[in-house]
């Protein structure tokens, strides 16, 4: 059973998430000059989705790897700055993209209890 204390640590109000993806999102870590090898680029999806990718020249032109599945049933109303056929998702830091997965699944668990 989850108390109210933890439930109230555990909450981040979808303006909060909203603002962590507008703030991180940052095309400026796409280096075209910088080898792919030392150019890592991760993607935050709007389902919660984290993949990598090679950046630099090769960026969007090589295969892109999956981090972190989707986050099944998960809905919200969120905005991501990006859109690739039918999936929107922002290009953010590694340690961002965890951050802002992590911020949508509290807010999946907490709908759920």
């Amino acid at each position: 059973m989850v108390t109210i204390s933890e439930k109230k640590h555990m909450e981040h109000s979808h303006e909060e998430i909203q603002e962590k993806i507008n703030s991180s999102h940052n095309p400026g870590l796409v280096i075209k000059d910088e080898s792919p090898n030392g150019n890592r680029i991760y993607h935050i999806y709007a389902d919660g989705e984290i993949t990598s990718q090679k950046g630099g020249w090769a960026y969007l032109q090589r295969s892109e790897f999956t981090d972190k599945f989707p986050i099944r049933g998960y809905s919200h109303r969120l905005k991501f700055p990006l859109k690739m056929g039918e999936h929107s998702y922002a290009i953010v830091t590694e340690q961002d993209a965890y951050l802002i997965r992590d911020m949508m699944l509290r807010d999946f668990v907490r709908k759920q209890i």
